[in-house]
């Protein structure tokens, strides 16, 4: 009776043990391969804009924050870098009304402006295939609020 009572007392487990188990699928596999990006975006949260580059970008171009001293020495209070290898391809500053001054003493142009937010540009002149036309540019640059691909000036 023992053997018996053993043999039902481990069936028993073994369908317990088998309806605990994870679904296949759902654990233990690879998670998918990672796709490449397909647009190159930055978003400045602080002065409410994102960046969108030409496809050409994707996977080629890296952002790299401005650091403080960087950002005293050109009077913004944000700023990106955006870095091909070693070759920087522009640089973007934001400030606001009143520090615009500051920035296009820098040698900063002004791109763009909305709500009291000021866009400037300093653009490399050795970008090569990466480098943006005036109206890529402008286009690349979407306001919180606004229109897509529209820019104040």
């Amino acid at each position: 009776m023992k053997p018996v009572a053993i043999a039902f007392l481990l069936l028993g487990f073994s369908v317990a043990a088998s309806a605990a188990q994870t679904p296949p699928g759902t654990h233990g596999e690879r998670a998918p391969a990672a796709e490449p990006m397909k647009r190159f975006a930055w978003r400045d949260e602080a002065a409410g804009y994102t960046f969108v580059a030409p496809p050409r970008w994707t996977g080629k171009v890296t952002a790299v924050p401005l650091d403080s001293a960087a950002l005293a020495k050109s009077g913004a209070t944000s700023g990106v870098r955006f870095v091909a290898g070693s070759k920087t391809l522009l640089v973007l500053l934001s400030s606001d009304d009143e520090r615009a001054h500051a920035m296009a003493t820098s040698g900063a142009r002004e791109l763009s402006r909305n709500d009291g937010h000021v866009l400037s540009v300093k653009t490399e002149a050795e970008s090569g295939s990466l480098a943006l036309t005036d109206q890529e540019l402008a286009d690349a640059v979407q306001w919180d609020g606004a229109a897509s691909g529209t820019a104040v000036r």
